[in-house]
């Protein structure tokens, strides 16, 4: 079984709901990775829980009720979906996504990191074919998926002095598919970055001293023209710090002062530290 499943959704004979369905028999005429394999899955309601054993990535493609123009092409996380109907967020058709989920979670089912892509359909009614407008989008959606396979394989450089917080990112980073390098201190950090040139930095605030992440950080961000790290000054940063919880301080990503993109507060929780990595790396792709 390959690791990362594009899995395509909907029903071919009610015109947009298709679109999935369409976006999986394109990429199943191409030469795909050898880790990937793209399937027209149709509308398998709860079942879909099943395809998703032993995968590491999951991609879905499916129609989307998002109150957009025709064709609008959509990334968004898992928790976003809801059943058809919802008027606050996104609502896929007919597929059983949102029923599939929430089943998982209710069964404590482990689920691989998904990715969703939805398409705001023209009309859903009995036709074999896509409306203009969303089979326009099918390139488009095509061309998302093919960045977000090229964003699995990206550098992470972790700059942090403790073994336990670092083998604790690492683990899930490494399962999502992307390589994880690590600094033990700021200076060490600062020289690899130049090494490596990592895609995104996830960095301490206090290591041997108290302050070493947001030296590192105004550094990297050094508006200088001639600073020896321009061409890294667009390497997103994500600072991880336990201030916030055991002090009264409280700090804030600003260009200025603390030029860090996002914080993620200790403990860390291996979704919410995949979301934020992937959203920004998809934030820098863009």
């Amino acid at each position: 079984m390959k690791s990362i499943l594009i899995l395509g959704l909907g029903n071919p004979l009610q015109g947009d709901d298709g679109v999935g369905c369409r976006v999986a028999q394109e990429l199943e005429r191409r030469t795909l990775p050898n880790d990937v394999e793209a399937v027209d899955g149709g509308t398998p309601g709860v079942g879909l829980v099943n395809l998703f054993e032993g995968r590491r990535r999951v991609i879905l493609i499916d129609a989307a009720e998002m109150g957009l123009e025709p064709g609008t092409v959509k990334r968004f996380r898992p928790e976003d979906v809801l059943l058809t109907g919802s008027t606050n967020r996104f609502s896929l058709h007919r597929t059983g996504v949102a029923d599939a989920l929430n089943l998982a979670r209710a069964l404590n089912i482990e689920l691989p990191e998904i990715v969703v892509f939805g398409v705001q359909p023209a009309r859903v009614e009995w036709s074999e074919s896509l409306s203009p407008a969303v089979l326009a989008a099918v390139p488009r959606v095509i061309a998302a998926i093919d960045k977000e396979l090229m964003m699995a394989n990206e550098k992470i450089l972790i700059i942090d002095d403790d073994d336990d917080i670092v083998q604790a990112m690492r683990l899930p980073l490494e399962s999502a598919g992307y390589q994880v390098l690590r600094a033990a201190n700021g200076d060490e950090g600062l020289k690899k970055v130049k090494e490596v040139k990592p895609d995104l930095i996830i960095l301490d605030v206090m290591m041997d001293t108290t302050t070493a992440g947001f030296q590192v950080s105004l550094a990297l961000r050094n508006p200088a023209p001639s600073s020896e790290y321009a061409a890294y000054r667009r390497i997103p940063i994500l600072m991880i710090t336990a201030i916030h919880a055991t002090t009264s301080l409280r700090f804030d990503a600003d260009a200025d002062y603390l030029p860090v993109d996002a914080f993620i507060e200790k403990p860390i929780e291996p979704a919410e530290l995949l979301n934020q990595v992937r959203d920004h790396l998809v934030k820098q792709a863009a």
